[in-house]
């Protein structure tokens, strides 16, 4: 059995930008279309869906408080683990698949990938300045935690293989997140990380 708890958000209206560049929808991570340096506006009128009623169904976690700080942890391990590989000289003993799994694996080696070949590389890591409960669903004995993160690539530079700066004077400093994290018995995975084009995250 499947069961699913939601939890209401806000409706979304703050402008949004990529992760260090702004982007379409369509990315998630810092892949190719990411350099593109031009700016993203967002769609106020999106709105979460209503919450649901709360399954009865004993959850991993004591409270939804809980749920979301497990995720968050395991989604900043996850996005230092990445931003670890985008810098110079980027760090071999970093294993993505040890943090993330399917669509959010995917991009992060394809960004990993695309920086090797392009001789790009970051100068810091992004932060996460704030999360929002959206769902925790339980499914075969595991646990996803579906939230939203902002974050801020205000101290983060993109440079070429010359050394040079990428980024545009008018990229936005924060980008809204839908994210979700798998907990099993094994450990917690990232397994989603797409461009959040509502407001109210961030």
């Amino acid at each position: 059995p499947i069961w699913v708890r939601h939890v209401e958000n806000s409706r979304r209206d703050a402008a949004l930008a990529p992760t260090v560049s702004a982007m379409p929808r369509r990315p998630h991570a810092l892949v190719a279309p990411l350099l593109v340096l031009t700016l993203v506006g967002c769609a106020p009128t999106t709105v979460i869906p209503p919450a649901g009623p709360p399954s009865e169904e004993a959850s991993l976690f004591a409270s939804d408080e809980e749920a979301l700080a497990a995720a968050t942890e395991a989604y900043e391990e996850f996005l230092a683990a990445l931003d670890a590989k985008l810098q110079n000289p980027p760090s071999p003993e970093v294993v993505l698949n040890s943090f993330a799994e399917s669509q959010a694996l995917d991009e992060a080696v394809q960004s990993v990938e695309q920086f090797e070949a392009e001789g790009l590389r970051i100068t810091a890591p992004r932060e996460v300045t704030s999360v929002q409960l959206q769902m925790v669903v339980r499914v075969d004995g595991a646990t996803e935690v579906v939230f939203y993160a902002c974050e801020n690539v205000a101290g983060v530079d993109l440079l070429n293989a010359k050394g040079e700066s990428l980024v545009t004077s008018d990229r936005p400093a924060l980008s809204a997140w839908e994210s979700s994290a798998v907990f099993r018995p094994s450990g917690a995975l990232v397994n989603s990380r797409t461009l959040w084009s509502g407001g109210g995250v961030c």
